[in-house]
């Protein structure tokens, strides 16, 4: 796959990433929840990008931005819901419209904001790839085809591939499916398998090489233990090392 080149001294990712940026400030006012998901994705993006020699100020900018088209409608999505969704009273394909086009929408703000390099929009905006929205489409007697996110293409360089995997893993794990206080190790391994396994099915990896996808796998299992599963000071020992072994 391609990798992103970027002249670093031409844009000032470091401002980018300030929390008192005027566009993150404004992003955490208008859509908390989202803004926290971007944070995870943001570290967990970093995490592999040290694992891949990739660019960790590239990677961390992709997670932070990538979903900040949420601002128009941050009740659509889940992580921005108190108590009620309104997709629970809404036909799947109203929802899969509402919900989607925060890629375009994502990309319409970063195309205004001056400071953003403009070479990282294109990654951003495949971060869903061409994937199906499965959660609506389970809900849909329609040809699950109807659901697929309109980009022409899977991603396509290193990076959209990496965002778009630690993307699936955080939402993963912040779906009211998982617990994430009592997240464990083999849990933990079985989302980050399951979530490459469903990537792959829907063609979305198809680019990128084995040896990076292992790396990914190990980055991102190293990073998660490391945050939700409490450890003693003799850290990936011998039943550590067998489970990361298991997803090379």
């Amino acid at each position: 796959m391609d990798i992103i080149e970027l002249d670093h001294e031409k844009y000032d990712l470091k401002n980018l990433l300030d929390a008192k940026h005027p566009f993150l400030e404004r992003f955490r006012d208008k859509a908390p929840g989202t803004y926290k998901h971007s944070q995870n994705v943001a570290s967990l993006c970093e995490a592999v990008a040290l694992e891949l020699d990739l660019s960790p100020d590239i990677m961390r900018v992709l997670g932070v931005y990538h979903d900040v088209g949420k601002t128009y409608y941050p009740e659509c999505f889940y992580e921005n819901q108190a108590d009620s969704n309104p997709h629970d009273k809404l036909d799947p394909m109203l929802s899969f419209y509402l919900i989607s086009r925060h890629i375009s929408d994502t990309a319409l703000i970063l195309v205004q904001m001056s400071d953003f390099p403009k070479e990282l929009i294109e990654p951003i905006v495949q971060h869903h790839g061409n994937s199906v929205l499965k959660s609506l489409a389970n809900k849909s007697k329609l040809d699950e085809e109807m659901f697929r996110y309109r980009n022409t293409f899977p991603p396509r360089t290193l990076e959209s591939a990496v965002l778009m995997i630690c993307d699936s893993v955080e939402a993963t794990i912040r779906s009211k499916e998982f617990d994430s206080e009592t997240l464990d190790s083999d849990k933990i391994h079985e989302i980050i398998i399951n979530t490459i396994n469903r990537l792959e099915s829907d063609d979305q990896l198809d680019e990128i090489r084995l040896g990076d996808l292992k790396s990914i796998k190990r980055a991102l299992a190293k990073d998660l233990e490391s945050k939700y599963h409490k450890r003693d000071s003799k850290a990936y020992d011998e039943e550590d090392n067998k489970k990361l072994k298991e997803i090379k």
